[in-house]
């Protein structure tokens, strides 16, 4: 009780405050001597109304600002209604306090209040109901606040809904719109879209059942439009609106009746597949490639790689040289140790030796085919261990260039053609095969994960024109489970 009594003299001395003119920085500094008697009593209250919940709600933001400076584990105090101050600040359409408040300490955007409500969740619920006018500037609100913790975007409250999902139950439909454009630039469409209430419902069902037909476009063309509700509904069974279900159609979207169905359960009953196997070997060579792991291989490839570069437009023994005049015999390589004494004449007649290897056939046929197919499996090992990313998708290409300028220069100064075809084609096979399972492993990454990175329209797309009932489909999501199950902790 005289806890309680000292709090409500804060109180008192709060509003004091906010009507005093010119008397600020005294009242401030009675507040300052207040709070340091009651820190422990404040602190230990998990559920009080304390004096930032008052300065909150009157939209004192001087005093608010002050009082958080002094005790910043207030803000995440809840008061008897279960909100928090910056909670009030909303509510009460404080907003230049509520927006100081969130710059000054940007968790306070993320405490979750009764029914694991946030402060982004509030002011998206308030800008559905409130009058045109007013909605305007809670968007403005919500817009500031997302700027300061961008991370809240992707909190759940407890019918584990997304800010989204409660913009779209206060009909908020420009306000969807508005959060749907911000998570693009974010790249955090699939994180926070394909979240399911405890419905089932994703962001695209709550839509359509509410009949936001801005929000219900802008999401079809972004997530995937086929999934089901826990009573096995997709968005399009629960469209009502025309132009909604014209919409959903024209972007892939199937009725239940039309989907192909495989549980979890279903798919652990099942026999193994070959598919299955595919999606196995991704798996393991992805997570058994460790950063450090990489960084080793890349750089023992790269060297090997510069060094059988350097042998191929450096061979032991050299090159012949040009002749100057025909019919003119020139000595070549008799300085040389290879030649161990002997001479190489070069006459007008044999002028297409020039720049070709010195090197005799009995070694060459050696040589060659080592320092080539150690050139080449380098190469196809860098472009495995190489990030998929387009930076690096740049640098894959560069592989390939480099790649036939060497094939192009043995091509060049050598002169045993069937050797050099023989090497020639098959590091050309093995070169080029690389760098199309590479590319081909970008959609089959897609396909398998679900995560938003530079290609993950390729997953929504196949999953909205291919997944209905056919044995492609029935493959992918074989692959997909297996995937999932390997996954699992």
């Amino acid at each position: 009780m005289a806890g309680q009594k000292k709090i409500d003299n804060i109180t008192i001395c709060e509003k004091r405050c906010s009507k005093a003119d010119g008397e600020d920085s005294c009242c401030i500094a009675k507040i300052y001597d207040l709070l340091k008697d009651e820190a422990k009593e404040l602190e230990e209250a998990k559920f009080a109304e304390t004096p930032l919940h008052r300065a909150a709600e009157a939209g004192n933001t001087e005093v608010a600002l002050e009082i958080l400076s002094l005790m910043p584990s207030l803000g995440s105090t809840l008061n008897s209604r279960g909100w928090s101050p910056l909670h009030l600040a909303i509510e009460g359409a404080h907003r230049e306090t509520a927006i100081l408040m969130a710059r000054f300490d940007k968790m306070l955007v993320r405490v979750k209040g009764k029914k694991g409500i946030t402060p982004l969740m509030l002011c998206a619920a308030r800008s559905g109901v409130e009058e045109e006018h007013n909605k305007n500037e809670e968007r403005r609100l919500l817009a500031q606040l997302l700027l300061a913790c961008p991370e809240s975007v992707s909190d759940r409250n407890n019918k584990n809904q997304t800010v989204v999902h409660v913009a779209l139950e206060n009909r908020g439909c420009k306000t969807v719109c508005m959060l749907v454009d911000w998570l693009k630039r974010r790249n955090q469409i699939t994180s926070v879209l394909s979240v399911k209430d405890i419905h089932g419902n994703t962001a695209l069902h709550t839509a359509v059942q509410y009949g936001c037909q801005g929000g219900a476009k802008k999401l079809a063309g972004l997530v995937k439009v086929n999934r089901l509700n826990s009573q096995g509904k997709t968005a399009l069974d629960l469209a009502q609106n025309q132009d909604i279900i014209n919409n959903l159609i024209s972007k892939g979207a199937k009725y239940q009746r039309d989907i192909y169905k495989h549980t979890k359960a279903d798919y652990v009953l099942d026999k193994a597949t070959f598919p299955e196997a595919i999606s196995r070997a991704y798996y393991y060579l992805t997570v058994q490639l460790t950063l450090e792991m990489r960084n080793t291989v890349l750089v023992v490839a790269t060297l090997i790689v510069a060094a059988t570069y350097q042998g191929v437009f450096s061979p032991p023994g050299g090159l012949y040289p040009p002749p100057e005049t025909p019919n003119k015999t020139t000595l070549v390589g008799s300085h040389h140790p290879f030649f161990m004494g002997r001479r190489l004449l070069v006459t007008g007649e044999d002028k297409n030796l020039a720049g070709r290897m010195v090197m005799e056939k009995a070694k060459y046929k050696y040589f060659m085919p080592s320092n080539t197919f150690a050139f080449a499996l380098s190469v196809v090992i860098v472009i495995f261990v190489v990030p998929g990313t387009p930076v690096f998708l740049i640098l894959h290409i560069c592989l390939v260039f480099m790649s036939m300028s060497y094939l192009l220069a043995l091509d060049a100064i050598s002169y045993y053609t069937g050797i050099s075809n023989m090497i020639f084609y098959m590091s050309v096979y093995a070169i080029g095969g690389a760098f199309i399972v590479k590319l081909l492993y970008y959609p089959v990454k897609a396909i398998l994960v679900d995560e938003d990175w530079w290609l993950r329209g390729i997953s929504v797309q196949f999953d909205n024109f291919i997944g209905t009932k056919g044995n492609f489909n029935t493959i992918s999501l074989k692959m997909k489970k297996q995937f999932m199950i390997l996954r699992l902790n």
